[in-house]
């Protein structure tokens, strides 16, 4: 019976410990900032307006319809004359004005709704970006960290050898120096590198909505964010950038407010209208009312933005001249994008060439570092030695590991670019 107790008790402890802490890969960091972000929440917000505007744009047909009643009595109440009557008056009235403008009005309201989702959508873009690149780069200081902590022990194992040897009378006080100096010195800089570790993670908290109390677990190899081989060949002949779909938007709304403002300024409206108002004199004699109502259809049409350089005119010219503007932004985006993807592809080609010369590097200096362990141990080098090639094989693992970073991040600014799912160019 104990035996089954303490198994539940450990079954708790785990579980508590479980709920304790959030466990997270790349892609689930990535979904997180995607359901909690309140900088992207803010933008949702932004597009559901647009959105549930778009779909309710055929109110632009809707009349106007008021109504009112009240009730009056003459001034001969004020010297309580017995012919003060009560008198009443109801009114209605629903009325529409119809113009050119408002097919262009719904085409800009849905043209807005689009741009609104095309910005929406380079938002979580960029979003992803922020977090993947975020979450590999604490990997990245992490694996760091755990470098440094291992020369802490080896050197720490070496220091307390020396110390045993020096006591025993087998070696020198200087070595115990040296090998106090070579465990010491990097103990700031592990220091330093975990301050650097838990400011990027709280940065990484305040992206992915978790809260700052929470600890958190990364689950991912930093070795591994990119294959050894990958091929570039995939890459679409036609794309659109994000830069260039919002550019494109943004004209498609210009274009039609432009279009908008000529079918209200430079075009004849109708409006038609009917009304009744019913009116007693005495409210006692309800039979007996006048109703002053109408039924109305009128046809205005502003003259003044038929001159040239009137306001209205130059309203009109002016999103001209705003659409204009765009169209040069898209033919220049659409010759920078592509400069820009082929020197993404350029600059990643590069960065394998430098993995593998630095993988040579790190080869030579693991090697030097096994010779001067020997040399050490039958006492022709001394501790610095050994410290100085640990380091210099440490510098190299970073060294490659920086640069497969780099290339990490290369790979997903080109699939930004090429508006590719991230991980495609890099699986």
């Amino acid at each position: 019976m104990k035996k089954y107790v303490c198994l539940l008790l450990l079954l708790i402890l785990f579980l508590f410990s479980c709920f304790g802490e959030t466990v997270l890969t790349v892609d689930s960091a990535v979904q997180m900032a995607l359901e909690n972000n309140r900088s992207l929440k803010r933008q949702e917000i932004s597009f559901m307006d647009k959105e549930r505007t778009a779909k309710n744009r055929w109110n632009v047909f809707l009349p106007d319809i008021t109504a009112s009643a009240g009730i009056s009595r003459g001034n001969e109440i004020l010297k309580n004359s017995p012919e003060a009557k009560w008198g009443g008056r109801v009114s209605g009235a629903i009325s529409i004005t119809l113009g050119t403008d408002i097919p262009h009005k719904m085409n800009r309201i849905k043209e807005e709704y689009a741009a609104g989702n095309i910005d929406y959508e380079v938002a979580q873009r960029n979003l992803e970006v922020t977090v993947r690149q975020g979450f590999y780069e604490l990997l990245f200081v992490k694996k760091d960290m755990e470098l440094v902590q291992s020369n802490l022990e080896t050197n720490k194992k070496r220091y307390d050898q020396a110390e045993a040897r020096y006591k025993g009378g087998l070696a020198p006080e200087l070595d115990v120096l040296n090998s106090w100096l070579a465990w010491s010195k990097l103990v700031p800089t592990y220091d330093t590198l975990t301050t650097n570790y838990e400011r990027k993670l709280d940065q990484l908290k305040i992206t992915l909505g978790i809260p700052a109390d929470e600890d958190v677990v990364l689950q991912g190899d930093v070795e591994a964010m990119i294959p050894k081989e990958f091929d570039l060949s995939s890459i679409p002949e036609e794309y659109e950038t994000p830069e260039l779909r919002k550019l494109k938007a943004s004209l498609n709304v210009a274009e039609s407010s432009r279009k908008e403002l000529r079918g209200s300024s430079l075009m004849p409206e109708i409006s038609l209208g009917w009304s009744i108002t019913p009116t007693w004199d005495d409210l006692s004699q309800s039979d007996q009312y006048v109703d002053r109502g109408s039924l109305s259809a009128t046809i205005m049409w502003h003259l003044d933005n038929l001159i040239p350089n009137s306001s209205g005119n130059l309203k009109i010219k002016q999103l001209e001249d705003n659409a204009a503007k765009i169209r040069l932004q898209i033919a220049e985006e659409e010759e920078d994008s592509i400069s820009r993807v082929e020197n993404l592809v350029r600059q990643i080609k590069n960065q394998q060439a430098s993995v593998k010369t630095l993988e040579m590097t790190r080869d030579v200096a693991e090697k030097t570092l096994s010779l001067t362990e020997e040399a050490y141990n039958f006492g022709t080098k001394d501790m610095l030695d050994v410290s100085d090639a640990q380091q210099t094989v440490r510098n190299a693992e970073l060294d490659i590991l920086a640069k497969k970073f780099d290339i990490y991040c290369s790979l997903l600014e080109l699939e930004y670019t090429l508006n590719l799912t991230f991980g495609t160019l890099g699986r």
